[in-house]
């Protein structure tokens, strides 16, 4: 809309200045410039580019939008109407990768079923037909352990939910033709909202806190003396998420781009195809948080290389200190020392502001913000809250949840989840602030320092008061039985709902930001990408655990468990006993 660019006018200075000049040079708060306006316009193929401009200036200028006469119009090239579809390569190994796993799955299912004498052989073929057996993959997502902690899957899956909530709006504003003033004054004119949604973010550490804790709780116990050991844990753990991964980044490489069209969103379609063309063996070596960042495919899945690399980190620190205590915590202090420090010195370092709702702009292509790709993907700025999620979890393997439970009065459990879910409100509302105060320097400093480990304390203050104390109302709810499935597939929500959102920019009409309305649409999502998850689960992730597992075991009987947990502590009260 104007090619001299933004002026960035945060205050009109001339009360009498034009409208449509304030309006194109402004730039609001959450970085959206008015000199920009989606929409799209498919013509005649054989329209020449300089013919398709003018109709489109002449189409603009017929209406309220005078100032479009000296606009910059990018031509694309449209899909033409009753042109045969072109089908690459890679678009026909997905869908028959799709059939032959389907078969694989029934025929296996039926074949474990009907002849349940012959398939009890521990033959290979066998193997691989119990592997993708239906009824047991169903089974294993219906299944909760007795000492599992039932509050984790509320939390877990109503988070999920939360993000995809924010994310509709987002994405829908960022992809579709909308009136991106209805989204901002969500932030000015509904205060209670802008407070919880500002720093929505935060709530990725849940996630982190909940990975770090499971891993806390199985460390005492866990068979790491020897390298082959370490890297059957690692590569355990590369497969449970690298699938899922592998999946949705092949989705946008060769699928998403034949499954819509219209004038704008074979833009967005494309783009992100070249991405996950360009970048897709980086990701699934889960360094893409790391490498090429302003190209990195698929960016919701930062979250997966970081996840990894914690995890990672943890097994090689455990190893380490099995096999010399004195160094192993020596090691372990220094990686706490610098995930504590590293998100001071990098906000400092590059000067960027508090939180990352500075200057998205238009949030479907969030690659070039610097916030996201210096700070907020790197797995050294994140290792925080997963590390205190891993002291709890090692506590909890100490005071065992089904050894303590309501071990906490209610006054006590009360009191503390009322605190925690107060602090979490607070830091939420500190990010709305830091938005409307434009944080930058040493306070910016000391709240990346501090923001997200108090999240994870909160967070887990909310689960052990739960889970060791009695809390009327919050703790039967988390705790409900239909949230641990859903629990179990809430990974695949957090992975799926993005892919499905960018279907949003084939939308002909304006789309607005109604929060009901988002909701209602936000929930779809939601069930769609269970449903997906689910079928990844059942077709390819859960067969290629069950056929991997025998090969990764690294787990022997309890009794082994816990004479080798006591041999180690024997060897590091031994060492330290020589050295006194």
């Amino acid at each position: 809309m104007n090619k001299d660019g933004v002026k960035k006018m945060e205050v009109v200075s001339d009360p009498y200045v034009r409208a449509e000049d304030y309006y194109l040079d402004t730039k609001l708060y959450y970085g959206r410039s008015f000199s920009y306006i989606a929409h799209g316009v498919c013509l005649p193929a054989g329209c020449p580019t300089k013919s398709a401009e003018k109709f489109v200036k002449a189409l603009m200028s017929t209406g309220y939008l005078r100032a479009a006469k000296d606009a910059a119009i990018s031509i694309h090239h449209c899909e033409e109407a009753a042109a045969p579809r072109e089908y690459s390569t890679g678009y026909y190994v997905f869908v028959y990768a799709f059939v032959v796993l389907l078969f694989i799955a029934v025929a296996s299912t039926y074949y474990v079923s009907e002849y349940p004498v012959t398939a009890s052989s521990n033959s290979f073929v066998n193997h691989v037909a119990k592997s993708f057996c239906l009824r047991r993959n169903w089974n294993t997502v219906l299944k909760s352990d007795k000492d599992e902690l039932p509050c984790l899957h509320g939390i877990r899956f109503l988070t999920a939910i939360i993000v995809a909530f924010v994310h509709c709006l987002a994405i829908a504003h960022g992809t579709s033709v909308s009136n991106g003033i209805d989204f901002d004054r969500m932030a000015t004119d509904k205060p209670a909202m802008a407070l919880v949604t500002t720093h929505f973010d935060l709530l990725v550490d849940t996630f982190f806190s909940f990975s770090g804790l499971l891993m806390g709780k199985s460390l005492a116990t866990l068979d790491i003396t020897k390298p082959y050991s370490l890297l059957k844990n690692i590569i355990k753990r590369y497969i449970r998420l690298v699938v899922l991964l592998a999946v949705t980044m092949f989705y946008l490489a060769h699928i998403s781009k034949h499954i819509d069209d219209g004038p704008v969103y074979p833009k967005i379609a494309f783009y992100e195809q070249q991405m996950c063309e360009k970048n897709w063996l980086p990701a699934l070596l889960m360094v893409g948080n790391y490498y090429n960042t302003l190209e990195m495919c698929h960016p919701a899945t930062w979250y997966i290389p970081c996840d990894f690399h914690m995890h990672v980190i943890t097994l090689v620190l455990l190893y380490v200190y099995r096999k010399n205590s004195r160094i192993g915590t020596a090691a372990a202090t220094i990686v706490l020392v610098i995930s504590f420090i590293m998100p001071m010195i990098i906000i400092y370092v590059y000067d960027l502001p508090a939180i990352l709702a500075y200057d998205l702009g238009v949030e479907i292509n969030i690659r070039p913000n610097s916030t996201f790709r210096k700070f907020y993907i790197k797995t050294h700025n994140r290792m925080g809250p997963y590390a205190i999620g891993l002291a709890a979890g090692y506590l909890m393997s100490i005071y065992k949840p089904k050894d303590y439970r309501k071990f906490l009065s209610k006054t006590v459990s009360f009191l503390g989840t009322y605190v925690s879910l107060n602090l979490i409100l607070v830091l939420l509302a500190l990010g709305h602030l830091c938005l409307v105060y434009r944080i930058h320097g040493w306070l910016a400093c000391i709240f990346a320092a501090f923001d997200r480990n108090l999240f994870a304390v909160a967070v887990l203050g909310v689960v052990i008061f739960c889970t060791y104390g009695q809390v009327p109302l919050i703790n039967p709810f988390l705790s409900w039985s239909v949230f641990a499935p859903l629990s179990k597939l809430s990974y695949g929500i957090y992975v799926i709902h993005i892919t499905l959102l960018y279907q949003t920019s084939s939308m002909r009409d304006n789309m607005k930001h109604h929060l009901f309305e988002t909701l209602i649409n936000t929930l779809g999502v939601v069930v769609v990408s269970l449903l997906l998850s689910l079928m990844v689960w059942l077709l390819a992730e859960a067969p290629l655990v069950n056929i991997t597992s025998p090969y990764l075991n690294t787990k022997g009987p309890a009794k082994e468990k816990v004479e080798i947990s006591r041999n180690s502590f024997h060897q590091n009260d031994t060492s330290k006993s020589k050295s006194m």
